[in-house]
C-alpha cells in the first residue's frame, strides 16, 4: 500500500510539473505576442501619420508673384503757351509793310511831254496799263484845241486798243478829271458818241489816235 501511495505522489509531481511548464510557456507566448503587436501598432501608427504638405511654401511663392507689378507713371507733355501764336502774328503785320512801300513806289509819274501834272499821270497809267509807245502832248495847233497848255493826250494806237482806251477813259471820266474824248471821228464828253465832220485825213479824223482833253485842274491818284 505504501508502494501504490509513492506512485501516486510521483505521478502527480510531474503532472505538476508538466502543468507548470505549460503556464509557463503559455504565459511567455502570450506575453511575446502581445510585445509584437505593440511594436505593430505603434509602425502603423507612424505610417498612418499624415505626412508634412511641402506644397504650402509653392503657393506662398505663387501667391507672391501673382500681383503684377505697378504701371509706371504716365507722364505728360503740357500744352504748347500761348505765346507762340502771338509770336506768328507778328510776321503777318510785318509783311504788310512791304506792300505798303510798293504802293507808293508804283505811283505815276507826273511828267509826260509837257503836259500839267495831273493830265501826266492818266497818261503814264494809259500808258502802263494798255502797253502804249507813242504818245503826243503838249503842241500847238490851229484852231481851239488843248494841246497847246498842255491839256490834252494822244495815244497813237490800232484800232482794237484805241476802242479798250476810249472805253476805259470814258467809265473813269470823273476820276481822271477828262472833259470829253475823240475817237474815229467821233467826239464823247460823257453822254454818248456823235459823229463829226470828215476833216479830210485819217489823222485829223483820229482813225489813228485816241485824243483825250481834260479839266484844267484836278488831283488824280493812279498807279503805274
Amino acid at each position: 500500500m505504501v508502494g501504490r501511495h509513492r506512485s501516486k505522489a510521483k505521478s502527480l509531481t510531474v503532472s505538476l510539473v508538466i502543468g507548470l511548464a505549460a503556464a509557463f510557456v503559455l504565459g511567455f507566448a502570450v506575453w511575446l505576442t502581445g510585445n509584437f503587436s505593440r511594436q505593430d501598432t505603434a509602425s502603423m501608427a507612424a505610417q498612418m501619420k499624415p505626412l508634412p504638405t511641402t506644397s504650402a511654401p509653392t503657393s506662398t511663392s505663387s501667391s507672391t508673384t501673382t500681383p503684377p507689378p505697378p504701371p509706371p507713371p504716365v507722364t505728360t507733355t503740357p500744352p504748347p503757351p500761348p505765346s507762340t501764336t502771338t509770336s506768328k502774328s507778328t510776321p503777318k503785320s510785318t509783311k504788310t509793310t512791304p506792300k505798303t512801300t510798293t504802293k507808293a513806289a508804283n505811283a505815276c509819274s507826273s511828267v509826260l511831254e509837257g503836259t500839267l501834272p495831273h493830265v501826266a499821270k492818266v497818261g503814264n497809267h494809259i500808258a502802263a496799263k494798255f502797253g502804249v509807245d507813242e504818245i503826243g502832248g503838249r503842241a500847238s495847233r490851229s484852231g481851239t484845241s488843248d494841246h497847246p497848255s498842255g491839256l490834252a493826250l494822244d495815244f497813237m494806237v490800232d484800232t482794237a486798243t484805241g476802242n479798250a482806251i476810249a472805253d476805259y477813259v470814258l467809265a473813269h471820266q470823273s476820276e481822271f478829271n477828262v472833259k470829253y474824248v475823240i475817237w474815229r471821228q467821233r467826239y464823247n464828253d460823257g453822254s454818248g458818241w456823235s459823229t463829226m465832220e470828215d476833216r479830210g485825213g485819217a489823222t485829223a479824223n483820229h482813225y489813228d489816235h485816241v485824243h483825250v482833253s481834260f479839266e484844267p485842274s484836278g488831283s488824280v491818284n493812279v498807279t503805274c
